[in-house]
């Protein structure tokens, strides 16, 4: 038996959408035992949610401290044991298995797409990453970490909780080898090429796994003197390498552009592509007023939109770096542009490229909108879970 939590109307109502989460502000009074002083009655972990009236509705991972208090695991009374977890682990797995990925490293379980909310496990070849990002999931690594070895016998297991949403649920910040042994670098394979990864220091698991087929098709696509701004570890570059004559890779991170020449050397690119450390939005500015001019532009910049909140600022910045970027093409050439803001939608994106090159006076004709990879899955009822936005463009500069 698990600890019932009551909810409002207004969080059935919201309930009954779908989607995977409901908020604290949903949670009855009797039952939102977060805001009082003594919470050690109602620990963070399963919970059993009901209706107003008392209704099962259904298993939920329960968080005193987030905002997000309940995220829903089964919508069905069923028992959770040890067996339930590495069943449901199984069935993630075993999806990825049946995509045609092209990589030794991918995203094995995404959260509430997998029914396994806040959990995040990526494989590195033969290394796992995991993220527990909540309160409620937190308490399972007991049954999560054996059922990892049993499915994949991998040869290490990395935590890394790092991420700057644990904050959110009051859970310590901890990089740690929970099985085996992981070393500081590896090495994997995207496609034809190869890139080193840190797993223990990369952004994210230790790379950006949810742009892979993005990258494949810059690789196809690219041609003539390249312009990669936000660059990273080079690894779009890498790709648009295979075809490119030569190409500017721009970042604002020394360490970064050290790793990325690292990735141009082992795929043997070193002699085309030259890196610069400075300020994206500078470096633009400076490349107009020389008048230098590339048939391949590609931005993929970080998140400028977080939240709601930021959103207007964010579409500014946004729609700067694009207009920015679209000047600097020749008469024509392929545009690349990324957005990995869930709050900036499709559609505020499609409408902020196309404000975009109407001030840049150029005709843009999409080939390609793509988003994040499907080992990265969208649940249909939670609209966060799509949140990588890539445009692929034709564009032509009215003289």
């Amino acid at each position: 038996m698990f600890p019932k939590i009551k909810i409002t109307a207004k969080g059935l109502s919201w309930f009954q959408t779908g989607h995977p989460w409901v908020f604290k502000s949903d949670l009855a009074d009797k039952s939102d035992r977060s805001d009082r002083s003594d919470t050690s009655d109602l620990k963070p972990g399963i919970v059993e949610v009901v209706g107003p009236k008392e209704k099962f509705l259904a298993l939920a991972l329960y968080s005193p401290h987030s905002k997000i208090a309940l995220r829903i695991l089964a919508r069905k009374k069923e028992s959770i044991n040890p067996s339930w977890w590495e069943h449901k682990i199984q069935k993630a797995i075993s999806l990825r298995n049946k995509l045609p990925i092209a990589s030794n490293a991918k995203r094995l379980i995404f959260g509430e797409s997998d029914g396994l909310p806040s959990l995040i496990v990526d494989q590195y070849d033969q290394y796992l990453v995991i993220q527990t990002l909540s309160a409620g999931m937190e308490v399972y690594k007991k049954d999560i970490i054996p059922s990892l070895k049993n499915i994949l016998e991998p040869k290490g297991i990395l935590e890394r909780n790092d991420a700057t949403v644990r904050n959110l649920e009051h859970l310590p910040q901890t990089v740690e080898v929970l099985a085996g042994e992981v070393p500081e670098h590896i090495t994997i394979d995207e496609g034809s090429l190869k890139f080193i990864v840190n797993l223990r220091t990369g952004q994210k698991t230790g790379a950006f796994l949810d742009q892979r087929d993005n990258r494949l098709l810059a690789g196809r696509l690219a041609f003539g003197d390249c312009l990669d701004i936000f660059s990273y570890q080079g690894w779009f570059a890498c790709h648009m390498a295979s075809k490119a004559k030569r190409i500017t890779c721009l970042d604002s991170s020394l360490e970064t552009l050290a790793m990325a020449k690292e990735n141009a050397k082992l795929n043997g690119f070193e002699n085309k592509m030259t890196f610069v450390q400075a300020n994206a939005f500078d470096f633009l500015r400076e490349l107009e007023t020389k008048k230098e001019y590339f048939n391949t532009v590609n931005l993929d910049p970080p998140a400028f939109v977080r939240s709601i909140k930021e959103k207007e600022g964010g579409y500014r910045g946004y729609k700067e770096v694009n207009l920015r970027g679209m000047k600097l093409l020749k008469d024509e050439g392929v545009f690349i542009s990324s957005s990995c803001s869930h709050a900036m939608e499709r559609y505020d994106f499609l409408n902020m490229i196309h404000q975009a090159a109407l001030d840049t006076n150029a005709e843009l004709k999409i080939l390609y909108l793509m988003g994040q990879a499907p080992d990265h899955p969208i649940h249909p009822h939670a609209s966060e879970t799509e949140y990588l936005k890539c445009l692929f463009a034709w564009v032509e500069k009215n003289k």
